[in-house]
């Protein structure tokens, strides 16, 4: 994979080359879905055309999702090594147990 190698991404109209040592289908994945989201502000706020002001909220929604997710999985991580925890201790008193009879 060569380094830094430009890829295009349009967004909203606008083409960007994006140096990166990426893959440009997963580069121009990402830029499909910025626009998306883009477009998603766009629809749901017509009166904002700044182009800015849209890249400003798509950011902060995107951020907030990430967010979320983030909070989700550390949630999960925590419940999985309680479980785990629980489960250790639960097969260590059993090996005591057997170890004493």
């Amino acid at each position: 994979m060569a380094a830094n190698k430009p890829v295009k991404v349009s967004i909203m109209g606008q083409e960007y080359n994006v140096r990166t040592d990426a893959d440009s289908k997963y580069i121009k994945k990402v830029g499909k879905f910025v626009e998306e989201r883009m477009k998603e502000i766009q629809v749901a706020a017509p009166d904002t055309t700044s182009q800015l002001r849209i890249a400003v909220l798509a950011a902060m929604n995107v951020t907030d999702e990430y967010f979320s997710t983030m909070q989700k999985k550390n949630e999960a991580i925590d419940k999985l090594e309680s479980k785990t925890i629980a489960i250790t201790e639960f097969i260590e008193k059993k090996i005591s147990e057997l170890e004493t009879n």
